[in-house]
């Protein structure tokens, strides 16, 4: 399939930075796009700006006008921390970006985002400085952290910023609430030390989030009683934020609801905060064989051709991040129509076409994309009876490149 250059986007995609990949003229236009050169048979992911800007206003009514700290965790759920941020560092609903890595963190202001940053985690003592130049507010989940906080070389001239983490029941992260607070004097006894917010995460059932907001607040009192008072409150993930408006706190601080995807798959707020998926996922075909009846693809002969059809293969499998149950019954679109897939393995996925030869070796298929409700992250779901977070587990090796929205 040829495609027309007057019905290229805007503007220029830019591609992923920091994986070694060169810059690549991309020019999509609303179904399929082909490049300039047929370099490019690797998998890619394509963001649209206008979807994220648009969900971060959404995200913003939801909160009733309180300020998002956006979640990038694992690489942006697998869809490009770097990139999304950039998109996001535009938004005036957006406060700042929240992560779980060191070296993400650094990586985003190397990009030049301005926005406030909070590492979520632990960080290595070899970046100890480099956090502080960038000015990433650190976090302190636990007596440890404390110390290797307290213990950082600090400039006088420069303020260290920490937001304390409590446990207030999910278990995995945070002091626990119900500990002395002597940890938190390791901080408040040194002048460079600004504490600058305090946070915790709720878990999904209501009646024990309820009761964790109880302990937070509690808490709070403790660190007033004290005389420490923080200006940053945020306990509320995508799930909370919807169901709990108690816990919206002075910030929110959703992941997913940013990407488009509701956190359950049935939400009735669905309808007054259309969300847009903010992603394609895409592949070229690069076989296409007419199997004969009988024959079977995949080691374990998963699927048997039950009468002479064509098959087309994507260079995209679990390995790069498309869930392997895609073979319980996932659609791809290429051209304007729907094609089951059939088969995934690690570096493939296998697709039926059927009895006429309707594609062709090159063309693009989209995985998974706002083009059609079946391949919705939702649709996807629904198609597998699986979840719609599966987009978490995309690689970072995948090349990502940003428009400035889907025709």
């Amino acid at each position: 399939m040829k495609s027309s250059r007057r019905s290229f986007f805007k503007k220029t995609a830019l591609a992923t930075t920091g994986l070694g990949i060169l810059p690549i003229m991309v020019k999509p236009q609303s179904l399929s796009f082909n490049w300039d050169s047929d370099t490019m048979i690797n998998p890619w992911i394509e963001l649209s700006a206008k979807a994220y800007l648009n969900n971060a206003a959404l995200i913003a009514k939801m909160a009733q006008g309180k300020p998002i700290l956006a979640v990038l965790k694992n690489n942006a759920y697998g869809l490009g921390d770097v990139q999304v941020a950039k998109i996001l560092d535009n938004s005036p609903y957006i406060h700042g970006f929240a992560l779980v890595k060191d070296t993400r963190c650094i990586a985003l202001r190397e990009a030049g985002i301005k926005k406030p940053i909070v590492l979520m985690g632990d960080f290595s003592d070899s970046l100890g400085q480099k956090l502080l130049k960038e000015e990433i507010t650190l976090s302190a989940f636990s007596k440890e952290s404390c110390k290797k906080i307290a213990a950082l070389p600090i400039d006088e001239t420069r303020k260290v910023k920490v937001q304390l983490y409590v446990d207030t029941g999910l278990g995995r992260m945070g002091m626990p609430y119900d500990q002395p607070l002597d940890w938190i004097q390791t901080l408040t006894r040194n002048p460079q030390i600004t504490i600058t917010g305090l946070f915790s995460t709720l878990t999904s059932p209501i009646d024990f989030a309820k009761e964790q907001l109880k302990r937070f607040q509690l808490f709070k009192e403790q660190l007033a009683a004290m005389g420490v008072s923080v200006k940053n409150t945020h306990i509320a993930p995508s799930l909370s934020l919807l169901q709990l408006q108690e816990s919206h706190l002075s910030m929110v601080r959703p992941g997913i609801l940013l990407h488009g995807s509701f956190p359950q798959a049935v939400m009735s707020q669905a309808k007054a905060y259309p969300l847009q998926p903010t992603f394609r996922l895409r592949a070229r075909i690069i076989r296409l064989e007419r199997l004969k009846k009988g024959d079977t693809i995949g080691f374990s002969r998963f699927y048997e051709v039950k009468q002479e059809e064509w098959i087309a293969t994507l260079p995209i499998g679990w390995a790069d991040g498309y869930a392997s149950s895609a073979e319980n019954g996932a659609k791809v679109l290429i051209g304007s129509k729907l094609f089951t897939v059939v088969n995934v393995n690690a570096s493939h996925c296998n697709v039926v076409i059927g009895e006429e030869r309707q594609v062709a070796v090159g063309d693009i298929a989209t995985l998974i994309g706002p083009d059609a409700p079946e391949i919705t992250p939702e649709g996807f779901s629904h198609l597998i009876d699986g979840h719609n977070y599966l987009q978490i587990n995309y690689k970072e090796s995948l090349p990502k490149y940003v428009f400035d929205e889907f025709v």
